[in-house]
């Protein structure tokens, strides 16, 4: 989900800019003036400001020229800048310290989510897709998975997991050494990167590596037999899928 930096002094609208972007379905934060914009854009580097020019504190433009000075060579979030008016001193200042654009007060709502669409699409072209395909867990280049344990982070071989399996809260992961490593977050953190390393979900409670199935034992659901001597649930609803996956 990407994240939009509201910074807007006046609470009505700042509220009403929140609202708009979270019914559009966007992750929103916001700040009431340039000074606490700019310790959130330090801490949570947003995807995109959308920022007021004359607040207290700290006004827009000051702000950006902060972030400017800051990040310096870093990637800036794109910044849109929200202004009662346009004089062209105003945009000739903005556009030197590298602002994306201007929406005019009162605003409409689809022309400023229109103006966020577009600033994002090209935020995502110039860092090459990353955040939307970059792998969960940055040790997938490495053909292991990064498992935080009692003893540290532990470096594994996806050939070597067996299948991870949930227990409320915690997970459990099933080596091939017949040892386990259970940990302290659930499961669903690490379907993601799982599912793209040759493991298929074949219960909400299991995720298993297909590399390691023995056989496929018959039921209603249905069972699968690794190769550590384990036996897995199969639901009703991933049956057929498990099925194809193994007809392959």
């Amino acid at each position: 989900m990407e994240k939009i930096l509201i910074v807007e002094d006046e609470i009505g609208i700042r509220e009403t800019l929140e609202e708009i972007f979270e019914l559009a379905g966007y992750d929103v934060s916001s700040a009431k003036d340039g000074k606490e914009g700019y310790q959130h854009i330090i801490d949570d580097t947003p995807d995109i400001v959308v920022c007021d020019v004359s607040m207290p504190e700290m006004n827009g433009f000051e702000l950006l020229g902060a972030i400017n000075e800051r990040l310096k060579d870093s990637l800036i979030p794109p910044f849109l800048f929200l202004t009662a008016k346009v004089e062209p001193k105003d945009i000739r200042t903005g556009m030197s310290l590298g602002a994306d654009d201007y929406i005019l007060k009162p605003f409409d709502h689809n022309e400023l989510l229109n103006a966020v669409r577009l600033r994002l699409e090209k935020r995502k072209k110039l860092l090459g897709n990353s955040k939307t395909e970059a792998p969960v867990n940055p040790s997938a280049s490495l053909g292991k998975l990064a498992i935080p344990s009692d003893s540290g982070l532990q470096m594994v071989s996806f050939s070597e997991l067996i299948y991870c399996e949930a227990e409320r809260a915690y997970c459990r992961f099933h080596l091939a050494s017949k040892k386990t490593i259970l940990v302290s977050k659930s499961m669903k953190e690490f379907e993601d990167i799982l599912t793209r390393n040759n493991f298929l979900k074949v219960h909400k409670s299991n995720i298993v590596n297909i590399q390691h199935i023995d056989k496929y034992l018959r039921g209603s659901g249905g069972q699968v037999l690794m190769t550590d001597g384990s036996i897995v649930p199969v639901s009703i609803r991933k049956k057929e899928q498990l099925l194809k996956v193994l007809k392959q």
